[in-house]
């Protein structure tokens, strides 16, 4: 499997991805994910084996952070280690970072409860850890997890403000929750 930039040809592919694998309020609008890679903010990686597309993965370098912002695998293949080698490849590429992401925070009530321990339990299987900071926005209530080492609060609210924009970051209602 290779794991290189997003090629021009890949984008409706990975559009097709990218809303099969969020739910609508995790996803920002598709220009958005096409504007920040365009202008260098986020990088678009895409795995890619025998010709066909995989998965992707969206990071955002920022300082010493790099925030990954969208990982996704294609339904027709996921649970067959796609995922675990697109995070070991971010992993290896920004070894001097501490690297963080979101998911959704575990609940009993929630309607896809499975899919949310599911998800937590292949990101500690990765290597990944609680930082035991969680936010609430208009997303939902989201746990940060952290590799290479921990972010403060503070730092994780300057990293998103950084990766949304100041007006969608005050539009997005993110906010440390307890």
């Amino acid at each position: 499997m290779d794991i290189l930039n997003a090629a021009q040809s890949q984008w409706n592919e990975i559009k097709e991805i990218y809303l099969e694998a969020f739910p609508k309020a995790e996803r920002k609008p598709f220009f958005a994910v096409r504007h920040s890679v365009k202008k260098g903010k986020a990088q678009l990686l895409t795995a890619v084996e025998d010709g066909s597309l995989q998965g992707f993965v969206m990071v955002i370098p920022y300082g010493s952070m790099v925030m990954v912002d969208y990982l996704a695998v294609s339904g027709k293949i996921r649970s067959h280690g796609t995922g675990s080698k697109i995070l070991r490849e971010i992993c290896r590429r920004f070894s001097d970072k501490r690297i963080v992401l979101l998911i959704e925070r575990p609940d009993d009530s929630a309607e896809n409860k499975e899919q949310r321990i599911a998800r937590r339990k292949f990101y500690l299987k990765n290597g990944f850890t609680s930082s035991s900071i969680y936010i609430t926005g208009h997303s939902g209530n989201m746990e940060i997890l952290n590799y290479g080492g921990t972010v403060s609060p503070q730092e994780y609210m300057d990293l998103q403000q950084y990766a949304l924009g100041k007006l969608m970051f005050r539009m997005s209602g993110i906010r440390l929750a307890a």
